[in-house]
């Protein structure tokens, strides 16, 4: 087992030196040259740094081969790396340079009017700022040095950095390689922003298997043909995709004017994955492993996962399955650990890839990581706010985030329940439901398929057949498209301000 991720990059170039590692459109960098641009952008962090060790530098992620070599280097300095979103409100990146008092950030040079906006008055290092200088490794850095930090979205209030280690990358990383059937062969198509955290995923699959990830353009996700042209043109075999970009390949359904040649693997995370989109994809694609991963920000990688077998109908909900080798999942109701189906309660996660903290906010960590006693002594979790159920085969079924649960018209309602229910009406592409909880009334936004021209009172009808009345949404509105936030994912935020 290695002690830190670098460890990992390392090994990959001396086995794999010419390989390909990272592309995006036709630049590519090899094993040998990732590790080699590391250093010396190491040497110059460490030179902006005066050496110091041990703090964040912030890395502005557009989608190119860039971001990635600048973690490493971070790395290498001795130092942890915070992705930005360069499109981000200047207030947000400026808020997040304070909070954990930033002093160096790595881009482009295309970059430096990013930080002209946020009146960043340290040290901007580029490419051009790179010497012949390499930065080795510092020895001392082991598992429980601070990897990267992430920010959350603040949709709650304000964006809190939720810090990893190494030590938590490397108990998932192993955990999910051990799980799934990866080779050294694999090609990974990135959707996913590297300022999110789901895309963590991807680079150190990388570097622990030695698998080239191509950067997937993000102009190609609206337009499945292309898309699926380009993923044949890269040879990709493994997808770890946000369920709204999957569904809207299904949606528009390209399959029968062309389809993926290379793809072995479509996993979804970050969402509830739609069956009726699913379906699509797995009677066009039936020789493809489908995986539905769960994970919360909280913790490096995912938690659990469900490989998908066998038949789903269209209005189902796909369970969250069983932890990962690494991962304990307890489910907690009035004070008692549920272990019979059926019975709602919050989880709570138990593993060594935890997150270390909420960075400057002890008061937070303390409330979210807690020490609790399952039955087998007091032992570190997370407590998620989420809530979930056993089913009759032992499987986690994902219920509700605690903030989906509303109380409407004197009953427990789950929002999730809703869009279920509703996005399994042939009428309805994709939706999402909301409630106003000034005016006391449910709102579902829809996106119709191509040509469909019914009234919001038409599906406000159907709802009525297929749910309770105290369900049935106060009011729809249909929209050409739901908004989408950087990653892909539906922005609730954006539906909740409408």
């Amino acid at each position: 087992m290695v002690e830190n991720v670098i460890e990992y990059l390392q090994r990959c170039a001396k086995l794999f030196p010419s390989k390909k590692a990272v592309a995006y459109r036709d630049r590519a960098v090899t094993f040998e040259e990732l590790n080699d641009f590391a250093m010396r952008f190491g040497a110059a962090v460490k030179r902006a740094l005066d050496g110091r060790t041990g703090v964040p530098v912030g890395v502005l992620c557009d989608r190119d081969v860039l971001p990635v070599i600048a973690f490493f280097g971070v790395l290498y300095s001795g130092n942890f790396y915070v992705p930005l979103d360069p499109d981000a409100p200047s207030e947000k990146l400026e808020s997040i340079a304070a909070d954990c008092g930033m002093s160096v950030i790595i881009g482009s040079a295309e970059q430096s009017g990013v930080l002209e906006k946020i009146s960043f008055s340290g040290a901007f290092v580029t490419p051009e700022s790179l010497t012949d200088d390499k930065c080795p490794y510092p020895v001392s850095a082991g598992g429980e040095s601070p990897l990267y930090m992430v920010y959350t979205s603040g949709s709650t209030g304000k964006p809190k950095g939720v810090l990893k280690s190494h030590g938590a990358e490397i108990s998932f990383i192993e955990a999910y390689c051990e799980t799934f059937d990866f080779t050294e062969d694999d090609i990974i198509g990135n959707q996913t922003p590297f300022f999110f955290d789901a895309a963590a995923k991807d680079i150190y699959l990388m570097v622990k298997m030695g698998i080239t990830l191509e950067i997937i353009p993000s102009e190609y996700f609206p337009l499945p043909p292309e898309l699926i042209n380009y993923l044949n043109l890269k040879k990709i075999t493994f997808a770890s995709w946000v369920p709204t970009v999957l569904s809207i390949v299904s949606q528009l359904n390209p399959f029968s004017v062309i389809k993926p040649e290379t793809l072995k693997k479509v996993f979804f995370v970050g969402e509830v994955m739609p069956m009726k989109h699913l379906n699509t994809w797995r009677r066009e694609l039936p020789h493809v492993q489908y995986v539905n991963l769960y994970g919360q920000s909280e913790l490096c990688g995912v938690c659990c996962y469900y490989e998908v077998k066998g038949d789903f109908p269209d209005d189902a909900t796909l369970p969250m399955g069983r932890p990962l080798k690494n991962c304990e999942i307890y489910i907690v109701s009035d004070g008692e650990v549920v272990k019979e189906a059926d019975r709602i309660g919050e989880m709570y996660i138990v593993s060594d890839a935890l997150a270390t903290e909420y960075y400057n906010d002890p008061a937070k960590t303390a409330g979210s990581f807690i020490e609790k006693d399952f039955g087998r002594g007091a032992v570190r979790c997370f407590k998620t706010g989420d809530l979930a159920k056993y089913d009759g085969e032992g499987n986690l079924v994902f219920a509700s985030r605690s903030d989906f649960q509303i109380k409407h018209m004197g009953h427990r309602i789950e929002l999730g329940e809703i869009e279920a229910v509703a996005g399994a009406l042939p009428v309805i592409s994709r939706c999402c439901c909301i409630y106003d909880a000034e005016r006391k009334k449910i709102k579902l936004f829809c996106e119709l398929p191509d040509g469909c021209e019914i009234k919001d009172s038409e599906i406000r009808s159907m709802l009525k057949t297929k749910l309770s009345s105290y369900m049935v949404p106060g009011k729809v509105i249909i929209m050409d498209k739901l908004p989408l936030n950087p990653n892909g994912k539906i922005d609730r935020q954006k539906l909740k301000n409408l």
